[in-house]
């Protein structure tokens, strides 16, 4: 009889000997004396310490010398033998015996055989369960590929007592424990094993709250739902690796240490969760320079500021403010607040406003409300509801051809969306997929002046549909050590009976379409495709090489005529997250300019507050 192995299952955090152990042991005692049968017949010259032929003959017949047995020199044969035992012993054959060595060094190298006998394979005669309440035990039977009547083989056993001890886990008892608590052979029958598993399933787990560090700004509710845990329920499926790796998947956080459960009496679990959270802040700054072209006689600066302040009261809630400098006294403001945990629930709620003044030809107000669902597995679904105010400027009142330059106008869009994201970790991904896609329409309302056939101006309204489509992908795959293969594209659609100057898309830019001046193109289609290739200089740092190839197709406004058109840029750039903070540098140009002093160069920083 064997009695003693114990096998937890919490045990992530527990040391134990394994089944095959016990079962090595038993072998050993079953066949005591085995290796004292052992005798070396040799030359009187010492063995040749070079390592020569290995052979092994079972029961009078030679066969192949086992991959899973390595062998050494000539003088360890003593432990190439215990090897050999082992090896046999985990086929089944607990009684296999050594009789004798023979090491011959006659030759150019030595040759060492052998001579053993397998003896009777074990079977397991009985296999017998006890302290199964929880889970059936028709069902723990199901589960588990060792047999009565077959052989046993420890590392198959093993492999059972796992799988057990996993479905403990789903049924709310993480801290089960499994032992043997009997292996003896039948006196009748040598070669058949009776083997009982006793089981201790521990308490029904509940989780009665989650843990954080004393100055940690996430809240108790917030932790659990990251984690994919509900307080007061069940503690099922108790998996500590997984916990730590949802959380350590979210930029709330720099590192998440492994959970560690505490358990009282009446089966309440308190999980704490050691955790270095992300700055609440950063403060980034890009400075841009456009160089000469044939509509700028001097080159020209270009910026933009931009706080984020996240975190806010320990609830993931973010907060965004925007200002952005662009050419042609064209300026920015965007502000958004979001709460993504709403209520504690997979809910998100965003609101927003973006201010925009094209010099003295238009303003544009918008006004946007997102809701968004998060089914799991990175999945959400969206919503969103948007008022679009655009009021024309001293330049973009008067008439042109036959009509106001810039008309009054409001639309009001309402629509749906999916957002998919599934990456490795949040900053500098090596591997994964993100995606959002928004589909909306809406009624614009306008008033323009417009000329008559008489000659007259007249003033008119008019109403009619918009449909919009925007989308934004991204996929990475790593290609070798460091190395990140970066694929993906963005564009927006907008379809409409009319089209007013407002109504358009812009690309070009540091963050749209690289190489060229910043909202260098204005179309009712814009789109873009992207290649970089990536060298990560370590977690959050990496230099890369990109290529961008954009298109824009343009309505016919006024006097002028539809146009489309390919626009490619490629360049070089660079991200290094130092002491200072983030700091960000590319270089680009586009196949028009006439020399590399003409290239587009950003630089930025983001500083942590």
């Amino acid at each position: 009889m064997m009695q003693g192995l114990t096998v937890s299952g919490h045990r992530r955090h527990v040391i134990y000997p394994t089944v095959g152990t016990v079962l090595l042991v038993l072998g050993g005692l079953l066949c005591a004396g085995g290796q004292q049968a052992v005798r070396a017949q040799a030359s009187a010259s010492s063995p040749d310490p070079r390592a020569g032929q290995w052979r092994l003959v079972l029961d009078g017949e030679r066969v192949a010398w086992p991959d899973t047995v390595a062998t050494a020199s000539p003088s360890r044969v003593r432990a190439t033998g215990r090897r050999v035992l082992r090896h046999l012993r985990r086929k089944g054959h607990y009684y296999a015996t050594i009789d004798s060595v023979s090491v011959d060094t006659s030759s150019a190298g030595p040759d060492v055989r052998f001579y053993a006998r397998r003896g009777p394979q074990v079977r397991v005669g009985t296999l017998r369960l006890r302290g199964d309440s929880a889970v059936p035990a028709t069902e723990l039977r199901a589960l588990m590929e060792t047999e009565e009547g077959a052989p046993l083989r420890p590392d198959r056993l093993e492999a059972d007592v796992q799988r057990l001890l996993d479905r403990y886990e789903e049924a709310g008892h993480p801290l089960a424990q499994i032992r043997v608590a009997e292996t003896m052979a039948p006196a009748a029958e040598r070669a058949a094993l009776r083997v009982t598993l006793q089981i201790d399933e521990g308490p029904a787990l509940w989780l009665r709250r989650v843990e954080a560090l004393d100055d940690a700004r996430a809240t108790p509710e917030l932790l659990a739902y990251l984690a994919g845990l509900e307080e007061d329920e069940s503690l099922r499926g108790y998996d500590p690796d997984a916990i730590q790796r949802r959380l350590q998947a979210h930029e709330l956080f720099e590192t998440v240490g492994p959970p560690q459960l505490r358990v009282a009496d009446d089966g309440g679990a308190v999980l704490q969760i050691p955790i270095e959270e992300a700055p609440p802040g950063a403060f980034d700054a890009v400075l841009g320079y456009l160089p000469p072209s044939a509509t700028r006689n001097s080159g020209q600066l270009v910026g933009s500021g931009h706080l984020v302040l996240q975190h806010l009261f320990g609830g993931g809630r973010r907060a965004e403010f925007a200002l952005d400098r662009r050419p042609g006294r064209t300026s920015i403001v965007d502000v958004s607040v979001a709460d993504p945990y709403l209520f504690g629930r997979p809910v998100r709620l965003a609101g927003r406003f973006r201010g925009e003044q094209r010099d003295s030809t238009y303003g544009e107000r918008v006004y946007e409300l997102e809701g968004g669902y998060r089914l799991g597995n990175g999945l959400e679904l969206t919503a969103t509801l948007s008022r679009e105010a655009v009021r024309p400027g001293p330049a973009g009142t008067p008439v042109r051809g036959t009509r106001q330059h810039i008309p009054r106008a409001t639309t009001l869009f309402y629509g749906v969306g999916v957002r998919y994201r599934q990456l490795d970790r949040s900053r500098n991904p090596r591997r994964g997929v993100s995606l959002n896609v928004q589909l909306s329409q809406g009624r614009k309302e306008r008033r323009l002046r417009r000329v008559a056939a008489s000659g007259d101006t007249t003033r008119i309204s008019d109403s009619f549909r918009q449909e919009r489509l925007r989308g934004r992908v991204r996929t990475y795959l790593p290609l070798f050590d460091r190395q990140v293969l970066v694929a993906g594209g963005d564009g927006s659609v907008l379809l409409s009976r009319d089209y007013d100057r407002s109504d358009l898309f812009r690309l070009g830019g540091a963050t749209s379409l690289r190489g060229y001046d910043e909202d260098r193109f204005a179309g009712n289609v814009v789109a873009r495709g992207l290649v970089e290739y990536r060298l990560q200089l370590d977690r959050a740092s990496y230099a890369h090489a990109f290529f961008d190839l954009g298109y824009v197709a343009r309505p016919g406004l006024g006097a002028t005529t539809a146009t489309q058109g390919w626009h490619p840029g490629y360049g070089l750039g660079m991200r290094l997250q130092t002491a200072l903070g983030r700091i960000s540098a590319s270089y680009a140009l586009n196949p028009q300019v006439q020399s590399p002093a003409n290239g587009r160069v950003h630089l930025g920083l983001s500083v942590g507050l």
